[in-house]
């Protein structure tokens, strides 16, 4: 079995001790993060993972069961819920070990997001009235002393854990303490004396003890839980030891600290040296010590023989998501929609203040007028207004909805105004948790506006934690802009992507990443669609129904933002959703949408057809694009004498890849001979890589996709306005060039019919090929007839 992270037996009782103590104050939960050394001999010694399963692990053999879609991690990131029970506890203990990805203290701000969602949820089960965060659970993270000191993630924890919206009543944080940092000595890893004196700014006492007395381990672990159970703050123990065998089991450490293991090698273990201090206290033999240690041997062996033929047991799922499913086949769309009465009365909520709220004039001016009006008058409604409703409504069916990231309650650029601060006391008022239940019976839920600290990575990893523990909260985060999102690239890569297919632990975590290049340069245009896009296990080909493992979109009206975020709750799984959220749509007049769309019946749709099409046999030149640069070529199209041969087709959903919806609207077009994919980032950027190959495989043979956009760039784009400027005058006026010579093609084509038909002959083999041809590709024409 693989030692602790030096020779720190003794953290098993300090961990023992933390989970006990607490059940003495009624703790009925536990949210353990570990760290990668030693991982095995906790799981095994402490949290009762099946030994023979471990074993089948180590042999190279899968953690769940054989008929698994999953892929499994590494044996140091394991990770299986346990119940203890301990003498005179009357519940048992539940502890939820986390699963995280090996970048070191990562999952420090999901334990956090996870630990008090899961809190809040008992006291609302229990319906516990005087209820203090904290009361039900007890996060504990295990963290290494280099990492500690290291890891930019542990700063922006701490930093958080006492704000209102990110508490947890406390983590307990204990370090290994092995005075060395893979082969780095601890003074070139920190500039401080001690490995913990990171928490010293967030105001988090610190309990050092010498890993080499077990004892002390344990009265330390007393000491800190009584402190975070009067004082619901975090507490570090910061444990003093040393690892015998280096990074790994096969490692050699004297190659880089030879005087340290020289000391290290010629010392006893912790356990023999403690066996040693029973047996001369007349505590334990000799005999009785041998005995239980060829048990435990032989419990290894038989464990090793069973590893061959187990079969795992899959992992206990969260609360709550047992009401839940990964879906069995192609997931399609449902109806999203909701009574229009009820949407304008929630949009009328959504910007009434409070009677004792003095509301500053310009929002009352710009913000709640405006809004009353459309809704009186039946107008088309903003993005704002859209992502109200769908909050509202979704607070009416008993969902909550969690808003979190930087100026989220004004909205980076002055649109939501979920929260109005009172002009004279500054208190914060959110009027859609002011909304009347319609009965005694229904039950209303919440509306958490979260503005956060400036920090990304550990806020998305909080609300990661958020979204795992209850799929019926609707948790969000929304960047100040898209770019920022590259602060937690951790996150997203190591858990909300790819957290499903490693550990079968699905997540309905909602990214809006305000994206569109407009003047803001190079670090305030671009979410890196692409980046999202190669993320995805959309198959290129297309043949294989693979379920995705996230939803990347970018929506051009508010009715197709309000179905996304009701969708995201609505179906019976959960998957991430990657939002390219609007910016200059916001305020433009075009991009409205009618209440009617958001109606009983009305869904999202993966794709847009153009709606200014009036004779599809017309069209020659088909655009597909995504995203906010439609309204340009829209306008374009409108304004040029041969726009009517244009048709610009809007990808909504770029993953999963809707081949069948976007065949289906292709395929009206049966005399188009020119594809064009347009788009505003560079060519090596936005969604242009991953989504020509998919379009081209759905074309008639011999047409091509051609591609229109700025060219490579390194960067995102150009920070000289009017550079940009020019390139997108460029690139807008190249996606109608030619057009002259694409119409002409389709007079002679008619005249040529039309001649065929007076002198009664058979059709041209060229007007065979264009009636034709769409015929070509019958994966994709089997299922029109499903739209």
């Amino acid at each position: 079995m693989s030692c602790l992270p030096g020779q720190s037996e003794s953290i098993v009782v300090l961990l023992d001790q933390l989970i006990f103590e607490a059940a003495q104050y009624g703790v009925t939960d536990i949210v353990a993060g570990l760290s990668h050394r030693g991982r095995l001999s906790i799981l095994s010694s402490l949290f009762e993972y099946p030994q023979d399963e471990l074993l089948r692990k180590l042999r190279g053999g899968s953690e769940f069961p054989d008929e698994s879609p999953h892929t499994g991690d590494m044996v140091v990131d394991l990770a299986k819920s346990a119940t203890l029970n301990y003498p005179g506890v009357d519940s048992p203990i539940n502890v939820d070990i986390l699963c995280n990805a090996c970048h070191l203290d990562s999952g420090m701000p999901i334990g956090m997001g996870k630990s008090r969602t899961k809190d809040m949820n008992i006291a609302q089960a229990k319906n516990n009235q005087n209820h203090t965060i904290g009361d039900h659970v007890l996060p504990v993270s295990v963290h290494g002393d280099s990492s500690f000191a290291g890891q930019g993630i542990v700063a922006e924890s701490l930093g958080m854990s006492g704000l209102t919206h990110f508490t947890n009543g406390g983590t307990v944080h204990v370090i290994i303490n092995n005075q060395v940092g893979y082969t780095t000595p601890a003074s070139h890893t920190r500039t401080t004396r001690y490995a913990s004196d990171i928490a010293k700014f967030a105001d988090v006492p610190i309990i050092h003890v010498n890993g080499d007395h077990p004892e002390e381990l344990a009265r330390a672990a007393r000491t800190a839980v009584a402190y975070r159970q009067k004082f619901r703050k975090d507490v570090v123990i910061d444990v003093w030891t040393f690892r015998k065998r280096g990074h790994n089991e096969l490692d050699e450490p004297s190659f880089t600290q030879p005087a340290m293991y020289k000391r290290i090698n010629s010392r006893k273990s912790i356990p023999a040296m403690y066996e040693d201090k029973l047996i001369e206290s007349g505590e334990l033999t000799r005999e009785k010590a041998d005995k239980v240690r060829k048990q435990w041997l032989e419990s290894l062996n038989i464990a090793f023989a069973d590893s061959f033929n187990c079969n795992p047991v899959d992992t206990m799922r969260p609360s709550g998501w047992s009401k839940l499913g990964a879906p069995h086949e192609y997931p399609t769309e449902e109806a999203t929609g909701v009574d229009t009465t009820m949407l304008n009365n929630i949009g009328v909520k959504s910007v009434t203040p409070g009677e004792s709220v003095t509301v500053h004039p310009r929002i009352e001016r710009f913000h709640i007028k405006p809004r009353l009006k459309k809704l009186q008058e039946g107008a088309e409604l903003d993005w704002a207004t859209a992502e109200a409703l769908a909050f509202g409504s979704l607070l009416a069916e008993g969902y909550n909805v969690r808003l979190s990231g930087q100026d989220v309650g004004r909205g980076t650029f002055s649109q939501r105004h979920a929260m109005l601060v009172c002009q004279e006391t500054e208190k914060v008022y959110v009027p859609l948790n002011h909304m009347d239940a319609d009965s005694k019976e229904q039950r209303m839920g919440k509306l958490e506006v979260v503005n956060s600290n400036l920090c990304e990575g550990a806020v998305v990893g909080f609300e990661y934690g958020v979204s795992i523990e209850d799929p019926f909260t609707l948790a969000i985060w929304e960047a100040q802009f898209g770019d920022f999102y590259n602060n937690s690239q951790t996150m997203f890569d190591g858990y909300i992507a790819s957290g499903e297919t490693k550990w079968g632990q699905q997540n309905g975590l909602v990214l809006l990443l305000p994206h569109g290049f407009d003047g803001g340069g190079p670090d305030h245009s671009s979410c890196r669609l692409e980046r999202h896009l190669l993320l995805s296990n959309d198959p290129v080909d297309g043949h294989t129904n693979a379920m995705p493992n996230i939803y990347v979109t970018y929506p051009t009206t508010p009715a197709q933002f309000f179905h996304l975020l009701r969708r995201q709750v609505k179906r019976n799984f959960r998957k991430p959703l990657i939002v390219a959220a609007p910016k200059t749509m916001l305020r433009l007049a075009s991009a409205t949408s009618a209440l009617s769309e958001m109606s009983p019946g009305t869904c999202f749709k993966p794709v847009l057809d153009d709606p200014t099409t009036r004779d599809p046999h017309s069209v020659k030149r088909v655009m597909v694009v995504s995203g906010k640069l439609y309204y340009d070529l829209a306008k374009l199209k409108n304004e040029n004498p041969l726009g009517e041969h244009v048709a610009i087709v809007r990808v909504e959903e770029l993953t999963p890849f809707p081949r069948r919806e976007l065949f289906h609207v292709l395929s009206r077009y049966d005399n188009a001979t020119d594809f064009v994919w347009v788009q505003e980032e560079p060519r090596n950027a936005g969604a242009y890589a991953f989504a020509a190959p998919r379009i081209k495989s759905m074309l008639p043979q011999h047409a091509t996709l051609r591609y229109v956009g700025r060219s490579e760039h390194a960067a995102t784009c150009s920070g000289i306005e009017t550079q940009q400027a020019a390139e997108h005058m460029q690139l807008t006026t190249e996606a109608f060039d030619g057009l002259r010579g694409l119409v002409a093609d389709l007079v002679i084509d008619g005249i040529a019919t039309q001649h065929e038909k007076q002198h009664d002959k058979p059709a041209s083999v060229i007007s065979a090929g264009v009636s034709h041809r769409w015929a070509s590709r019958a994966v994709y024409a089997a299922h029109s007839s499903d739209h």
